[in-house]
Formats: structure tokens, sequence, C-alpha cells
């Protein structure tokens, strides 16, 4: 990616912004049974980390890896999402996924899609294999983006941009993506963080779709 835009960099968060489906749930509904999930439980009373909890599911998932692969695939995508791609890479505009989800099923899907080496992704590194399920490990702990809960720290990576941007449009939809969206100038929600937001006065665009995010980028540009 070469003549970069320094005007405008779009930060998005994945699992439910960029897809309709978190791989997290669609993986429990597809390989896991009720009681591999019994370490989200644990997170959310506190005993374990966000990433532990993740962490722990995704490892048991004991799958051929194409089965896996076949599976990650059939997640849906949102509108204009491979549009807005498309249009960044046009005006050479810098495209970074933040995730406390694993790198592993976000560039299969990005390469799956034509996009992988459009987009900067920053999120848990994950491998794969049938006998140890898909193992995540965090950043280094001397990393901008750690984050001991998350792995990824959203709103030290927000930071990070906006001292190589002017602006930082930032996309997400869930509870860690908050610190986030503190930290942005522009903000794209829906869900948790767009309730977040508003009792907490922090100024967002619904995002209906991606397409939202899509044609604010085509009015700036």
């Amino acid at each position: 990616m070469s003549d970069v835009n320094n005007s405008f960099v779009l930060a998005t968060d994945f699992d439910g912004t960029i897809t309709k489906k978190d791989f997290f749930w669609h993986i429990i509904d597809k390989a896991l049974a009720p009681e591999d999930t019994i370490p989200w439980q644990e997170y959310h009373e506190g005993k374990i980390t966000h990433f532990e909890g993740l962490n722990r599911i995704f490892q048991r998932i004991h799958i051929p890896s194409e089965d896996l692969k076949k599976i990650i695939l059939e997640i849906p995508l949102e509108e204009c999402f491979i549009d807005t791609i498309k249009f960044c890479r046009k005006k050479n505009i810098d495209v970074y996924i933040i995730s406390a989800g694993s790198d592993y099923y976000i560039k299969m899907i990005l390469e799956s899609m034509g996009i992988g080496n459009s987009v900067h992704v920053i999120a848990n590194s994950g491998t794969y294999s049938q006998e140890s399920g898909l193992v995540m490990s965090k950043p280094p702990s001397d990393s901008p983006f750690y984050s001991e809960n998350y792995g990824v720290a959203k709103a030290e990576t927000i930071k990070y941009l906006k001292n190589k941007y002017k602006k930082v449009i930032f996309a997400g939809d869930g509870t860690p993506d908050f610190p986030a969206a503190e930290q942005a100038d522009v903000v794209f929600a829906r869900g948790a963080l767009l309730n977040l937001c508003q009792n907490n006065k922090v100024e967002a665009y619904d995002l209906d779709s991606y397409c939202t995010v899509y044609e604010y980028l085509k009015s700036k540009h």
C-alpha cells in the first residue's frame, strides 16, 4: 500500500461488525457442545480473562481443518464491506481490522474474498490442528497493542493510529469496542456499542450496515 492517504484511516472491529454473525457463536452452533461454552460463563463470572475464555473454547474445536475452513467461509459478511475495501484501496486509505478474536479465521475470510493484502490485521495470532484445536497467542507484552484481558487493546491501537493519521474512523458493535470508540474521531456503532455511546454521550452514527461507512467515506473523497 504505497502513497498512503494520511488524512483518514478506517479502523474496524471484525466479529459482528464486518460479519453478520460472530465466529464465536457460529463455531459453537456448528461444531461444539453446550458444555464447551463453560469457559465463557467463567469469564462472565470474573474467574478468567476474555482472552482465556475464548482460547479455552476455541481449543475445544476438534474437526478436520478443511471442515473448519468450510464453516469459517460460511460466515456471512456485511453488505458493502467489500465495496468499502475496494474504495479505500482506490483512494489509498489504510484499513485496520482490530479484533480480540483470532487472525486465523479473519485472514482466511479476507483471503477468500481476494482482499488479504488490502487490510492490516491486529488480532490474536492463531494456529489450528485437529488435535490441539484453535490456539491463540497474545501480542508480545511490550507491543503497543497488548492487553492482558483481551490480548489486543483496542483503545491503545486507536491512540497509535491517531499519531499516524489526521482522522481515525472506527466501526464496532460490542462492549470491548467502547474504549476504542472513545478515542476515535468518527464512530459507527450498533448493538451494545451504540447503547454505550448514547448513554455516555459519545457521538456515533448508527451502523445499519457497512454501507453506512461506505457512503461516509465516499462523501469525504
